[in-house]
This record gives structure tokens, C-alpha cells and sequence, in this order.
């Protein structure tokens, strides 16, 4: 099976590198405002003659290039790049329209915001030196150091170099691994696991708790302040320009800290269990509850990156993740007899059942829930479950399962710290 397989390493550009590579993030995003200008233009003076709209002929990349010669100057691959980028953006808005789901309109880039272009490796023109930790990219003459320890013998696809705000340089390299993997058709029982996500905390099964670090709240007095120097001092003067690297750098550091623990979290429970039964999560909806919880989703981890993170280790390892439906009533439902308590409020974390009389915490009621009906719907897929019993007598998600509750951010191993 091949897979994509991206390497992200720290870029340490000199000042001539930093200006070639400066003009090719400004030429992109000039091309892609100007092509992005235009159609919408077009649109709202054609959108009432709907066979000239439909027959309009945009401008080309090279006639962009006759009016703007400094389009020239750059590569040639990285413009393709953004053209492409623009035509899928605007593919993927119509598409959303058709299925009635929230895609954005394509928006307007700014040079504030974060810079990237993506190139691709033709006739070996993109080279990478392992021993001297220096890479070439097309039309830059000289080699570029980066700082990373990770090697690869697989030849590139193409790459992304980007810019954060705070001025870092990275450039994310994509190549293609062949891995022999097969799904695994037998399950033990005690490699099953069903965890739901919980607010104060992260992830929350029968016998494990863990807790989320809270990378934001932690920085969040810091980045007030932050903001504050920054909105304090004149607009366009070198003090403010420093007061918001400063503030970049503060995010960045913020995010890196996420991104790694995330990442661990992930990694440590792809090698623990088989199968993780996790629930499909309206993040959208759950911004709007409000009580800082938007905030323990978004910014004090990231959900939708925690199960992106997570499904790529399973499945390269041919495990299984499942994805109990939304609207699966986990945590009103009562494990012991089936009741449902639809009186159940948000700030109940402990209830009582009406039926049977049990008491439930309400985190670990739901990862029970989560854990029958994760059975139910991974038996249709036709693979076998080894049901094993411990010492008690109990199934393994009522046993001790020996999962760690605390990952140790390793930040000296993040090179933007």
C-alpha cells in the first residue's frame, strides 16, 4: 500500500534566500488575488446573462504574465500551484452549495497573514543534502540550511514552503512510502477501547482520565498582555512591528506545544489499543454553548486534529477507529438499563437513574455507551472479536488498562521554541 508521507523541517534562510523566497510568496498571492478579483468581477456583472457568464474566457496564467512581467522572476511551478489552489477552492464552494454544507467562499490574502507556495520536483530540479543538512529548491542558486535530524530515501513529490508571522521559515516535504499492511481481521477484546471527550478534561474511558494541558488558558493573561503592547504603540512604527513579532512568537510557541502533544497522545494510543471508539463531534455547535467551552475545543486542543492525527496511525498499522454518530444519545443514556434521561443538563456530571437506580458519572456512562455500540457496528464489518476475560471476570474495559494519563511535552525536540 502507498501511502503520503510529509517531513516538516525548520528553514534558515540568508537574506538574499529570504528575498527570492519573500517575492515568490508575493507573487503568488498577487496572482491569486488578481484571479480571484476577476472572477468575482465577472460574476456580479454577468450573473443575469448566465450563457455569457458560462462562456467567459478568464485570463490565462501567461497573459497574467505579459501584463505583470515580474510574474517571470519566480518559479513558474509555484504559480501553477496557486492557480490550481484557487481553481479547487472555488470546486470545493460550488460543491458545498449543492450538499448544503458551510464551505467558504474563497477569500482575498494578505501579507499580515501566514505565506506559502508549493512547488514540485521536476527533472530533480528540488535536492536535498542529509549530511550537511542543506536543501535547493528551483530558482534559488544556493543551497538552503535546515535543521533537522530525520532521513528519507524516497525521491520528493513536491514541497510547501511557508512563513509564519513571526518570520519562521519551514518547508514541508511530501514523499510517497510503500507499506505491506493488511487490516486486521481478529480483535482481542481487551485492545478495544471507547473514550468520551470531556470538557474539563480530554478523554475519558471507565478506568483512564486525561487531562488536556490547556496550552491556551495557561498563556492566556500573557497574550492579553501582549495584545495590549501591540495595540499601544503607532501604527507602522518598528516598535509595533516588534511587539507583534513578539505576539506571533507567543502563538507559535502555543501552537507547537499542541501539535506535539497532540501527536503523542495519538501515537501512544495507536500502539496501545486496536480499535478506538470515539464519538463524531459537532465542533461548530459546540462553540456556541458557550462557558469557555468553545475555547477547551479550539484552542486548548484541537478535536478535529487530535482524529485526523489518530486515524492516519490506525490505519497504517491496519487498526480500526469508529466514529459513534452524533447524535447517539451516550451521555443521557443509562448503561445498566437502556433509560434515557432527557432532563440531563450540561453541568450534571453526576446523575441517577430513574429506572434502575444507578449512578452514573457522566463521562464515564458515555465511554460505556460509546463502547456497546462501537461493538455493535464493528461486528457488521465482519471481523472477528477474541472476547477474554480477566481475574475478575470482568471485560477489559472494566480492567485496569495501562495506558499513561500524562504525556511530558518534549520541547526541546521543537525547533520554534
Amino acid at each position: 500500500m502507498k501511502i503520503n508521507r510529509s517531513y516538516k523541517f525548520r528553514l534558515y534562510p540568508n537574506q538574499k534566500q529570504q528575498k527570492i523566497l519573500d517575492k515568490t510568496f508575493g507573487c503568488c498571492r498577487f496572482l491569486w488575488n488578481e484571479m480571484l478579483h476577476e472572477r468575482s468581477t465577472t460574476y456580479h456583472q454577468l450573473k443575469n446573462d448566465k450563457d455569457a457568464l458560462y462562456n467567459y474566457k478568464y485570463k490565462t496564467e501567461k497573459e497574467y504574465k505579459q501584463t505583470s512581467p515580474f510574474l517571470k522572476e519566480v518559479d513558474s511551478k509555484a504559480l501553477q500551484s496557486s492557480t490550481n489552489t484557487l481553481l479547487i477552492a472555488f470546486k470545493n464552494f460550488f460543491n458545498g452549495l449543492k450538499k448544503r454544507r458551510k464551505i467558504g467562499y474563497p477569500q482575498f490574502k494578505s501579507r499580515k497573514n501566514k505565506q506559502s507556495y508549493t512547488t514540485y520536483n521536476i527533472n530533480n530540479n528540488i535536492k536535498i543534502d542529509f549530511g550537511s543538512k542543506r536543501i535547493k529548491l528551483p530558482k534559488i542558486k544556493t543551497w538552503i540550511k535546515y535543521q533537522d535530524d530525520r532521513i528519507f530515501k524516497e525521491k520528493i513529490k513536491h514541497v510547501t514552503i511557508s512563513k509564519t508571522k513571526s518570520g519562521k521559515y519551514y518547508i514541508s516535504i511530501l514523499i510517497e512510502i510503500e507499506i505491506e499492511v493488511g487490516s486486521k481481521t481478529t480483535i482481542n477484546h481487551d485492545k478495544i477501547q471507547a473514550f468520551d471527550m470531556s470538557f474539563p478534561h480530554f478523554l475519558v474511558s471507565t478506568q483512564n482520565q486525561m487531562e488536556s494541558p490547556h496550552f491556551y488558558r495557561n498563556e492566556e493573561n500573557k497574550l492579553i498582555q501582549l495584545h495590549r503592547r501591540v495595540s499601544r504603540k503607532n501604527k507602522g512604527s518598528n516598535n509595533r512591528n516588534k511587539a507583534r513579532i513578539r505576539l506571533a512568537r507567543k502563538y507559535d510557541q502555543i501552537y507547537n506545544r499542541k501539535n506535539d502533544w497532540t501527536h503523542k497522545i495519538s501515537n501512544e494510543l495507536s500502539k496501545e489499543f486496536d480499535v478506538v471508539i470515539l464519538e463524531d463531534l459537532n465542533i461548530e455547535g459546540m462553540k456556541k454553548l458557550g462557558k469557555g467551552h468553545a475555547k477547551s475545543v479550539t484552542l486548548d486542543f484541537s478535536w478535529n486534529q487530535f482524529i485526523l492525527a489518530l486515524r492516519y496511525k490506525l490505519e497504517q498499522q491496519g487498526k480500526h477507529l469508529i466514529l459513534i454518530d452524533r447524535w447517539f444519545p451516550s451521555s443521557k443514556q443509562c448503561s445498566q438499563c437502556g433509560w434515557k434521561n432527557d432532563d440531563l443538563k450540561l453541568s450534571d456530571r453526576v446523575w441517577t437513574c430513574q429506572k434502575c437506580h444507578a449512578i452514573h458519572d457522566r463521562d464515564k456512562n458515555a465511554s460505556r455507551n460509546l463502547f456497546n455500540e462501537g461493538i455493535k457496528q464493528f461486528k457488521t464489518l465482519g471481523i472477528t472479536i477474541n472476547s477474554t476475560v480477566g481475574t475478575t471476570g470482568s471485560h477489559a474495559w472494566e480492567d485496569d488498562v495501562r495506558l499513561s494519563q500524562k504525556v511530558i511535552v518534549d520541547e526541546p525536540r521543537i525547533p520554534s521554541l
